[in-house]
């Protein structure tokens, strides 16, 4: 079939899940995971990545393609390669398998192609994991600790009180814009999570009162950089700013990720907690888990502030109230006999 290939057929589907109101953050990923199982597709067939034809691309090619990809090396553990896992998580190949099935799908229903290959491809179940969270005692120490030893304590102490006390995302730190705070001083915020949606939040008074001590260091920061930021959050240090083709185009100091994930890491370590799963999003998890065992939320509540469009992804946390029943009824006075 004529203008069948790949890259053509690749953008028309981001461009209708772009008017479907898909994030820029979605439209990438779906595009990351595409290209890297149709190079390997391509490679394949013995043709070019640009001349790749989707109506060549059978189930099998691409059930080798995801078995490929399973199995290779996570760059991410390049510079320590004996700590990379034997396999990509199941989660991270479901992701990649969703992404094909739905490339494909759009491609059949609208014709573009006379079968869809993907149609039997099967995600790998997904290993249910209780999720890691601080117990009570470090928790509060890492909120107590974020300011020591801090080139900036007024920011450090906010981002950790955004993650323990507001359960945001990594994503939703660095991305939190002073448009989003409500009222002067600020009261509530408006979080914009996964897929672009957004939830309204009210600011505990730990959240107010770190806000109170960081935002006049803030505009003094900026006033010293002579820049301007939109994010609550910036760095200390301003970065450049640079185009595709490499050229700078200017400095910035609004937050990164990687500016976050440093702080976060610092306060573990200095309270003893930093350890393998033990990062950002497990301050998300234990403001749930605190927040569900304390009865502080019921789980519809808990649901709406983490931003989960499905009320099954919140209900892991149950899981951990579980455990605690199973501990306490080893502990039951009759629990031997």
């Amino acid at each position: 079939m004529a203008g069948t290939t790949y890259l053509v057929m690749r953008d028309r589907f981001l461009q209708r899940l772009a008017n479907e109101g898909r994030s820029s953050s979605t439209l990438t990923a779906y595009r990351i995971d595409l290209d890297d199982t149709m190079r390997g597709v391509a490679d394949e067939l013995g043709v070019t990545f640009d001349a790749l034809d989707i109506t060549d691309v059978t189930n099998d090619l691409l059930d080798s393609a995801l078995a490929e990809f399973r199995t290779r090396p996570d760059p991410r553990f390049h510079t320590h390669p004996e700590r990379a896992p034997d396999e990509r998580a199941p989660a991270t190949v479901a992701r990649r398998t969703s992404a094909i099935r739905s490339f494909f799908a759009w491609a059949y229903k609208t014709q573009r192609i006379p079968a869809d290959p993907a149609a039997l491809l099967t995600p790998p179940k997904r290993r249910k994991r209780i999720p890691r969270a601080l117990e009570q005692g470090l928790a509060g120490g890492a909120l107590s600790n974020a300011s020591s030893n801090s080139q900036w304590p007024e920011r450090d102490a906010l981002i950790l009180a955004l993650a323990l006390a507001c359960g945001l995302r990594l994503a939703e730190i660095a991305g939190l814009r002073l448009v989003d705070l409500e009222g002067d001083p600020p009261t509530a915020m408006v979080v914009r999570g996964k897929g672009d949606k957004e939830r309204r939040l009210g600011l505990p008074p730990v959240v107010t009162e770190a806000l109170a001590h960081y935002l006049p260091t803030r505009a003094e920061r900026l006033t010293e950089l002579k820049l301007e930021a939109q994010t609550v959050i910036i760095s200390s240090r301003a970065r450049a700013v640079r185009d595709r083709e490499g050229v700078r185009t200017g400095y910035t100091v609004e937050a990164s990720r990687e500016s976050v994930v440093y702080v976060v890491d610092r306060v573990l370590r200095s309270i003893g907690a930093r350890r393998p799963g033990i990062r950002v999003h497990a301050l998300r998890h234990t403001f749930a888990t605190l927040g569900l065992r304390e009865g502080a939320f019921s789980l519809r509540q808990l649901q709406v502030a983490l931003g989960h469009a499905s009320l099954a992804t919140t209900q892991i946390y149950t899981e951990v109230a579980d455990e605690e029943i199973a501990q306490a009824m080893r502990l039951h006075p009759l629990a031997d006999g």
